[in-house]
């Protein structure tokens, strides 16, 4: 999936190319969600609500201006989604690389599967979005608000094991380990 970059000498800088837009594109949905947050909401608490009573207590909280905000957070998530399940997944192929050429064969073989949860987890997270929509446009009952809950867990469970890869896979990387 990631044969180019992978055997890129720049491979890093690409990364690091990648990291800096996804920084980018994130930071546009700030006001927004500082929006959000004036009313005491925020995005975390619209993907967690679960209930149709959560849901309409969360939409009356936000108002009209914050309904308006946090719909703009969410327009603004699909490219983020996209940005993230793209560096992710280059990162884990990336980490896979680096720990086959230092002799680390079960990381390696870990990283190209966990490189297609980041993937996985954006599209989960565009079905979130869709359904959050729907909750924002006053459709508070079910099945939205379960439907919000479940794909923001599945997708919150696979990043946390993309990040647990990249971050132990960083630490097991550091030191080269002679291939025999």
């Amino acid at each position: 999936m990631w044969s180019n970059l992978v055997s890129n000498p720049r491979r890093g800088l690409r990364l690091f190319g990648m990291f800096l837009l996804l920084l980018g594109v994130g930071a546009l949905t700030l006001p927004s969600l500082g929006r959000m947050d004036v009313r005491g909401v925020s995005i975390l608490d619209l993907e967690l609500m679960r209930t149709s009573a959560n849901a309409a207590e969360q939409v009356a909280r936000l108002g009209p201006s914050g309904i308006d905000a946090a719909k703009t957070s969410i327009y603004l998530d699909f490219p983020f989604l996209v940005l993230y399940g793209i560096a992710l997944s280059a990162a884990c192929a990336v980490l896979a690389a680096r720990a086959a050429e230092r002799g680390r064969a079960t990381l390696a073989s870990a990283g190209r599967a966990i490189a297609w949860a980041a993937p996985v987890a954006a599209a989960l997270d565009a079905v979130e979005n869709v359904a959050l929509l729907q909750v924002l446009n006053d459709h508070v009952d079910q099945p939205w608000p379960g439907i919000v809950f479940g794909f923001a867990s599945a997708k919150f469970a696979l990043l946390t094991v993309v990040v647990v890869y990249l971050v132990v896979g960083v630490a097991r990387t550091a030191v080269r380990v002679p291939v025999r």
